[in-house]
C-alpha cells in the first residue's frame, strides 16, 4: 500500500499521464489528495531512513498508517506485545515528524 500511495503522489507531480485530466476513484474515502496535508515522497524517504535505522519501527509505520491496522492487530502480526507497538508508534511519529518539518530556524 506504502509503494502505491507513493507512485500516486509521484504521479500527480507529472504532467506526462495526462495531468489535467480529472480521476476518479472507486472509493474516495481511501484517495490521498493534495489536502490531506501529507508530503508522500517525504514521508517515504523519511520512512525509508527509519527502516534502515530499525525495521521494526519501519514496520508499524507501514501497518498503522498505510496498512490501517490497529496497535493490537500490528502487535499480533509483529509478535509483540501492545505496550511495545504502543511505545514504537509513539516513537516513529515524533521522529517522521521532526525529519518531515526540517531544521527549525
Amino acid at each position: 500500500m506504502r509503494q502505491v500511495l507513493v507512485d500516486y503522489a509521484r504521479g500527480r507531480l507529472t504532467e506526462k499521464r495526462g495531468g489535467g485530466w480529472d480521476r476518479v476513484t472507486l472509493d474516495a474515502g481511501l484517495a490521498v489528495t493534495d489536502s490531506d496535508g501529507i508530503d508522500l515522497i517525504a514521508l517515504d524517504e523519511a520512512l525509508t531512513k527509519l527502516s534502515k535505522q530499525d525495521e521494526r519501527l519501519g514496520r508499524v509505520v507501514e501497518l498503522r498508517f498505510f496498512g490501517g491496522l490497529t496497535i493490537d492487530e500490528v502487535a499480533e502480526v509483529l509478535s509483540v506485545s501492545h505496550t511495545t507497538v504502543e511505545s514504537d508508534w509513539k516513537f516513529a511519529r515524533a521522529w517522521l515528524k521532526q525529519r518531515m518539518e526540517g531544521p527549525r530556524a
